[in-house]
């Protein structure tokens, strides 16, 4: 029985009549995400979990925040976390938070924050544009002004 295997010899990017083929554009560059906030006011012994990992690495004043980052404060610490479309949330000690997702509407700024553990305070500098949404594993509430969150 006799086999015969056939070899292409033509260079890597050629047409089968030897001419050069026009390569595909390039993919668009990936766009960064985008922060929801930031962290200010660091005190004591702060966690930041990123989305994409899996360590708790130290948190340090104007890290940015990014959707399904979590934060943690341990016993005595605290944080306080500025959104990029206003308002803001004080992390009392013993507490774990996630950036949740937020689904912009227009005109309208607006924060979501999930509380897993602990207390927070939230605060809308401009109520009539901004709203804050604070969920727990139990319940969600939806400010638009300001209030306390316990």
């Amino acid at each position: 029985m006799l086999m015969a295997l056939a070899l292409s010899a033509l260079p890597a990017g050629c047409s089968p009549d030897g001419k050069p083929q026009a390569s595909s554009p390039p993919p668009p560059p990936l766009r960064p995400p985008t922060p929801h906030a930031h962290l200010k006011e660091v005190k004591g012994d702060v966690k930041l979990k990123r989305a994409s990992g899996d360590e708790w690495l130290a948190a340090r004043e104007g890290l940015p925040l990014f959707e399904n980052d979590k934060v943690s404060t341990a016993g005595g610490a605290s944080a306080h976390i500025v959104f990029v479309h206003g308002g803001s949330v004080n992390l009392a000690e013993d507490a774990l938070i996630g950036i949740a997702e937020t689904r912009p509407r227009p005109g309208q700024g607006r924060a979501d924050v999930t509380v897993l553990k602990g207390k927070v305070d939230a605060t809308l500098e401009a109520p009539a544009t901004q709203t804050l949404s604070v969920s727990t594993p139990s319940a969600t509430i939806q400010a638009g002004r300001e209030i306390v969150f316990q």
